[in-house]
């Protein structure tokens, strides 16, 4: 039998793995229903902060707009302060470090996951996760895409639409 903890330490290790595990989906609903209750605009401050901090865990003083929506939650990490804009997705199937000071503009899409070329794999649920890593002082403009495996040095402004890989800012 897989454990949570087991698909878990696959999906950290950037391994392939099965996404329609019954360990993984129960982690998703979770963070599903976090989300939900941090998106219901008349809940009180407190209710919403408190679902937050559940959601992310490991991120401190994060503020958060309208339609935030992310696979797990507790793969955010960021020791603040970060503003998350309207709209925002994040695919925290492997760690998503994030800087002081960040600024996630509306739309932004941040993906650790990948899915096979194979066709038989894609539809059998194969997924490949790979951190990101986003400095200090660094604004995603809106509707921008971070895509597996990228990294984002401090003090950059990543213009609106952009595409960012993990070869972007190579040296």
């Amino acid at each position: 039998m897989v454990t949570s903890s087991d698909v878990w330490q696959v999906m950290q290790n950037g391994d392939w793995y099965l996404a329609h595990s019954p360990a993984l989906l129960t982690l998703r609903e979770r963070a599903a229903q976090l989300c939900w209750l941090i998106n219901q605009p008349n809940h009180n401050k407190q209710v919403r902060k408190d679902a937050i901090q559940q959601l992310l865990p490991h991120a401190v003083n994060v503020e958060i707009g309208e339609r935030f929506a992310c696979d797990f939650g507790v793969n955010i990490v960021c020791n603040g302060p970060l503003i998350i804009k309207n709209n925002v997705v994040i695919l925290d199937h492997n760690t998503v470090t994030l800087g002081a000071s960040v600024v996630i503009e509306d739309g932004v899409v941040i993906a650790t996951v990948t899915h096979p070329i194979e066709e038989q794999k894609r539809k059998a649920g194969w997924q490949q996760a790979h951190a990101i890593h986003i400095g200090n002082n660094v604004t995603l403009g809106a509707r921008c895409s971070v895509l597996p495996g990228a990294t984002i040095p401090d003090d950059t402004q990543v213009l609106p639409e952009t595409v960012v890989t993990a070869s972007t800012f190579a040296i």
